[in-house]
């Protein structure tokens, strides 16, 4: 009875991480092309593109992390059904892709983090707040990722789990798992802490001869750091039931635990409600998406009420 719920639980895991994984994909692909047809059409503040290429930034790592957790899903789905072998140097690759995404994901955030903060602790600093330095931002934060992940990739910490169908970290390899936590998860969860807790000594220590305009500017920055610590905070508690079942597998030295299936799960439900909570939390990109809902919307009755017309008309005439 209870190997049969578990094969059950091991099929439906990877399968509602598929359906997630498609969801966040084609969301965060439809809120790339309405804000970057936007900036192309029309003439913005630089402050304004800044903000928007950090929001394209967050959800181009949301789609390529939404889409490499699909496909390794879809094969741990096919492993299941039909028992198919994965196993090879193609795979060891996308398990170090995976590593290098995700933690190119938790680093989007920190990037938004240090913008916000040479805005209010900096703002003499111009160069800081240039748009093409964040530009060249986002591929920086690749390459360190890239840099960060590789160590795993040299130890040969990543493997092929036959029980997942795909090839990562073991809980097994303490090391290599001790080396993600840290890196892929812990420093920017760090440097996002060091950035608030600096912002929030800096606007303490301010005197009450700042103008009202700096200082509306200033709150608003804040609001945003303090969004980015919310995020970062829903993350972790989703978090909380792949780390329990890390460490029981570990305790218990199952090889083929569940606590990928469980966190590929949750990580995929969260793209999901970051990909609403970005358009929610910034004020210029809900502009931009509702704006374009409107116009859609305003179009499509124009367009029934121009069809229906006819129609009536016709039976009058009748």
């Amino acid at each position: 009875m209870n190997n049969e719920i578990t094969r059950t639980a091991d099929f439906v895991l990877p399968l509602f991480t598929v359906i997630f994984g498609s969801t966040a994909s084609t969301m965060s692909a439809i809120i790339l092309f309405i804000v970057i047809y936007h900036q192309h059409k029309n003439r913005i503040k630089q402050e304004e593109r800044i903000i928007l290429i950090l929001c394209v930034n967050i959800y181009f790592c949301i789609f390529f992390s939404s889409t490499m957790l699909l496909i390794l899903n879809i094969e741990t789905l096919l492993g299941d059904l039909y028992g198919l072998n994965f196993d090879s140097t193609q795979c060891v690759f996308l398990g170090y892709l995976n590593a290098v995404l995700i933690c190119t994901f938790f680093y989007g955030f920190v990037t938004q983090a240090f913008y916000r903060l040479c805005r209010i602790v900096y703002p003499s600093y111009k160069w800081l707040q240039t748009y093409w330095i964040y530009i060249f931002a986002v591929p920086l934060q690749l390459i360190m990722a890239c840099l960060l992940m590789c160590p795993i990739y040299f130890w040969h910490a990543i493997v092929y789990m036959p029980g997942l169908y795909h090839c990562f970290v073991p809980v097994q390899n303490i090391l290599g798992t001790v080396w993600l936590i840290i890196f892929m998860y812990g420093l920017p969860v760090f440097c996002l802490s060091a950035i608030y807790i600096r912002i929030t000594r800096y606007i303490r220590q301010q005197s009450t001869s700042q103008t009202l305009a700096t200082k509306h500017r200033q709150a608003r920055d804040f609001v945003v750091i303090k969004r980015i610590m919310i995020i970062i905070s829903i993350l972790f508690t989703l978090g909380v039931p792949g780390i329990i079942l890390m460490i029981i597998s570990y305790i218990t030295e199952n090889k083929y635990p569940q606590n990928y299936r469980v966190s590929w799960l949750t990580l995929e439900l969260f793209m999901i409600i970051l990909n609403i909570l970005m358009i929610v939390m910034t004020p210029q990109l809900k502009t931009i998406v509702v704006s374009k809902w409107k116009r859609n919307r305003v179009i499509s009755i124009v367009a029934t009420v121009g069809n229906s017309a006819p129609t009536r008309t016709v039976a009058t005439l009748q």
